[in-house]
């Protein structure tokens, strides 16, 4: 019988504050960027196929990450992938920089992607200016999956920007950048900004 226990409540963190009224709108930019130190073999990363979406407004800067890479040609051998997140405020936020991710009480529960390793940064709900996950891949893959988790649930939010208090409310403003590397590969870079309106 399937276990049909709560998810465990997420832990209050003191930078997290209930937004009011707040909307928010998330124009979505997608690039991919050539790197010469990792196009040597004349390969790219595709990171279209990628989606970062916010879930707010009530914790308005948390966002998820579903989808997949997709790489051409395929690598002919195993290849480490790796996924640099990083977050840069703006606007009323713009003297704040980092990124949180979120300690489920676990390794296999706290907030993350499904299948990479974290190499920089911690699940320990601290700000941090960068996170960089890895994942290797087989020779002939040609997709790489990108789905954020938190305790074990791919539709929970995990990450989020600092905010600056403004005017009795807390401003996420900032923009998240992902850069996908590979050796061989042009990386391909997701940038998606987020702006928070008070009405």
């Amino acid at each position: 019988m399937p276990d049909e226990r709560p998810l465990p409540a997420r832990p209050t963190i003191s930078r997290r504050t209930v937004i009011g009224a707040a909307a928010w709108s998330v124009p979505v930019i997608a690039l991919t960027a050539a790197t010469p130190a990792h196009a040597a073999s004349g390969g790219a990363i595709d990171a279209t196929g990628v989606v970062l979406a916010f879930t707010g407004p009530q914790w308005s800067s948390e966002f998820t990450l579903s989808g997949q890479l997709a790489l051409s040609p395929a690598p002919a051998a195993p290849t480490q992938v790796t996924a640099t997140i990083s977050w840069q405020g703006t606007g009323a936020n713009s003297g704040a920089q980092g990124l949180y991710l979120y300690d489920g009480g676990s390794p296999s529960q706290d907030g993350g992607i499904s299948g990479w390793t974290l190499l920089q940064g911690a699940a320990d709900d601290q700000l941090y200016s960068v996170f960089v996950f890895s994942t290797v891949i087989a020779a002939g893959t040609l997709t790489v999956p990108t789905v954020s988790t938190y305790l074990a649930d791919p539709e929970a939010a995990f990450m989020f920007g600092a905010e600056t208090p403004n005017g009795g409310t807390s401003f996420w403003d900032g923009i998240i950048t992902i850069r996908f590397s590979a050796a061989g590969y042009a990386d391909a870079v997701l940038t998606v900004p987020y702006t928070q309106t008070v009405e």
